[in-house]
């Protein structure tokens, strides 16, 4: 699941938490929303950051052990990594916020909404970890090459907006980072392989508002997935986009973006 450049560092900036500096990139106006990444790692501001932007003020952290935020030594578990989010929340002083994850980003941002979600105006998973599915199972993504995941992650690669960055030969300088962020996944995700058995438990008293967005063709966490965070989450809504893979907002921009603009739209 390798990432893309970065589309620009002109919003880059660095946010002390924990005592650790983490890489943020950020930008729009509007109310708050927090974007988490996936496994792949931060590949940077997005053009659906960008879109998200017109409306929100977007913060999109790299998270701890990831590109260019280190790893403190407590952080060892996705829990970790959700108790350092919070702390950044603190410290932007995000109030009445949007949380949103991808993947991996999903499963953190479902594990800070079951802490606290007092200040949590809506939470958006998009094709998450987190949950063990009852039907299929979650891919491996770790101990294969670039090529196959790259192949696992999308549905179509003709429909996503210049897939040639993904295809091209990364620096020896990217490659480094690749492997890093993989090796931090792996550390945070490795037994039991991408899920929390108590997490469901957990997801059931958190009524915040929330959007399920799922690629129907997802070929790394399957769409019983999506269906078990919707039975988990007792105010949420599962929408299921059509010949699209594992990350909707690349390969599908238009349909993930109208699909997220009408959900926040409607909220109070």
């Amino acid at each position: 699941m390798r990432g893309t450049m970065t589309t620009t560092t002109s919003n880059e900036t660095c946010i002390e938490v924990s005592g650790v500096q983490v890489q943020m990139f950020s930008g729009g106006s509007g109310p708050p929303l927090l974007f988490l990444h996936g496994a792949g790692g931060n590949p940077g501001w997005q053009p659906y950051h960008q879109a998200l932007a017109a409306t929100h003020t977007v913060y999109a952290p790299s998270q701890a052990g990831f590109n260019n935020t280190e790893r403190p030594d407590w952080v060892n578990t996705i829990t970790d990594v959700a108790h350092m989010n919070l702390e950044l929340v603190q410290r932007l002083g995000l109030d009445s916020y949007i949380l949103m994850g991808s993947s991996m980003g999903g499963w953190v941002a479902a594990e800070m909404a079951a802490m606290t979600h007092h200040n949590l105006r809506a939470l958006i998973l998009i094709d998450a970890v987190g949950i063990k599915p009852e039907q299929g199972e979650i891919a491996e993504i770790f101990m294969v090459s670039s090529e196959t995941r790259l192949k696992q992650r999308f549905h179509d690669p003709s429909q996503v907006p210049n897939y040639d960055q993904y295809t091209r030969e990364p620096s020896p300088e990217e490659q480094i980072v690749e492997h890093a962020n993989r090796e931090m996944a792996s550390h945070l995700c490795w037994k039991p392989y991408m899920f929390n058995p108590s997490l469901p438990f957990y997801l059931a008293k958190v009524h915040t508002p929330t959007l399920i967005v799922w690629g129907r063709q997802d070929a790394i966490v399957p769409l019983n997935c999506g269906e078990l965070y919707q039975q988990a989450l007792p105010n949420s809504t599962l929408k299921v986009i059509d010949h699209c893979g594992h990350s909707p907002a690349v390969e599908k921009p238009q349909e993930f973006l109208d699909t997220v603009t009408q959900f926040l739209s409607g909220l109070k």
